[in-house]
């Protein structure tokens, strides 16, 4: 499948902001400034953004749009994110095996901003599957 990775248009952003609600992620402090997102003609397919924190850059919001998933565009985004930022970036997912083979490892300990957002989650994003802490 074609698709090319850019920052979001309004329209773009206010689907993005859509698809979060609808996967139930992390809608925190939204700035359209702050994504990437992969498109084929105008349809959103997936997206991502990386948040800064007082301590630490998070890379957090990731979706694909169901239809899509599977097609490397989850993957191609992560690795836009990491490419468009320099430094240590963290995650918190419940999906450590996808992050693995793109650079992530497992943390024990991790910046008070990460340990927030595994609060956040496992109050408020509640899924049978544990959260962990990931950097890159």
């Amino acid at each position: 499948m074609k698709f090319s990775l850019q920052k979001p248009t309004d329209k773009q952003f206010d689907t993005i902001c859509a698809f979060i609600k609808q996967f139930e992620l992390d809608d925190r402090d939204l700035k359209k400034e702050q994504f990437t997102v992969a498109i084929n003609d105008s349809e959103v397919l997936g997206f991502g953004r990386l948040r800064k924190h007082a301590d630490c850059m998070e890379l957090c919001s990731l979706g694909v749009v169901i239809p899509h998933r599977m097609k490397g565009i989850g993957k191609a985004i992560v690795e836009e994110l990491i490419r468009s930022t320099a430094g240590t970036i963290y995650l918190v997912c419940i999906i450590p095996d996808f992050f693995k083979p793109l650079g992530f490892c497992t943390l024990k300990e991790f910046p008070a901003s990460i340990e927030n957002k595994i609060n956040y989650c496992t109050q408020e994003l509640a899924v049978p599957e544990a959260y962990v802490a990931m950097v890159f």
